[in-house]
């Protein structure tokens, strides 16, 4: 992942039952701190899921990616960072860093969001209003 400014955070602390038997955070869980992350930053920016919905669309996960640097801990606090990526015809990126509270580096991700029109399930067109919010960003 390229370097740069995260525009959003959210503070978060590990649960004891997001750990291992060592009490480290299990590797899928970031997935979830991206969504946390993911759906924080959608609200932040105006967009609510239940106006896609009320449009006819919804949102699904296209492709998702973590790279692992340092491990995170019961009860450590984090940040879960967020930057709009890319955006295309049907589908944008979020980018994360997920950061130990005093600053370490510990994980990078990426998900890229497809626009599927509702009950069809195929690939639609950003709709303007979200595609406007996501390029401000």
């Amino acid at each position: 992942m390229v370097e740069g400014a995260f525009p959003f955070a959210i503070r978060q602390r590990v649960r004891f039952a997001e750990t291992d038997l060592q009490g480290v955070v299990y590797y899928a869980n970031y997935l979830v701190y991206a969504e946390v992350g993911r759906i924080a930053y959608l609200r932040e920016l105006g967009v609510a899921y239940e106006d896609l919905t009320a449009q006819g669309l919804d949102f699904t996960i296209g492709e998702a990616s973590v790279r692992y640097h340092a491990p995170l801990r019961f009860d450590e606090e984090f940040d879960v960072r967020v930057r709009v990526g890319t955006i295309r015809r049907v589908s944008w990126a979020f980018e994360y860093a997920i950061d130990r509270a005093d600053g370490l580096r510990c994980a990078d991700a990426s998900t890229v969001q497809v626009i599927l029109a509702r009950p069809s399930q195929k690939a639609a067109r950003i709709p303007q209003r979200l595609r406007a919010a996501l390029a401000a960003a």
